[in-house]
């Protein structure tokens, strides 16, 4: 269902911006609309985060080492969120063929899983001992 205010009209799944000084959030198509937040909005489709959040975002990249999980530093203090891919312009074979991530989220690092077929037939995952792909990675947090 759209949501409305005296100056536009958005959708569900517009792509927008959050000014946190101003509560105000904006499209971010190019159309530069302004959408002001009300109390009664809030809880009906807008995203509701804590008031007093601010978070960061770090990123870089990772050789996997061999061992499962290489462990990234992100500098970040605590992680709420992260993402990880693998850095080529070429099809991943069967090793590393999946990959995922994990944290604590109290100590700031970033553990890279790297998941490898087992063989032809069989779909089955299991840990990577490649040493030499390059993961990018991004952690959201404090």
């Amino acid at each position: 269902m759209p949501h409305t205010n005296v100056k536009s009209v958005w959708v569900d799944g517009d792509l927008v911006f959050y000014d946190k000084s101003n509560n105000e959030i904006f499209r971010i198509d190019g159309t530069n609309r302004k959408f002001t937040l009300h109390a009664s909005a809030i809880g009906s489709g807008l995203v509701t985060a804590p008031s007093n959040a601010t978070y960061k975002i770090a990123r870089g990249e990772a050789t996997l080492d061999g061992s499962n999980p290489t462990t990234a530093a992100t500098g970040l203090t605590t992680i709420v969120s992260a993402s990880v891919t693998l850095k080529t312009a070429t099809a991943p074979g069967d090793d590393p063929s999946w990959l995922t991530c994990n944290y604590t989220g109290s100590d700031g690092n970033l553990d890279i899983y790297a998941w490898k077929n087992t063989g032809g037939t069989d779909p089955t995952l299991v840990a990577s001992t490649n040493s030499t792909a390059v993961v990018s990675w991004i952690a959201v947090g404090t």
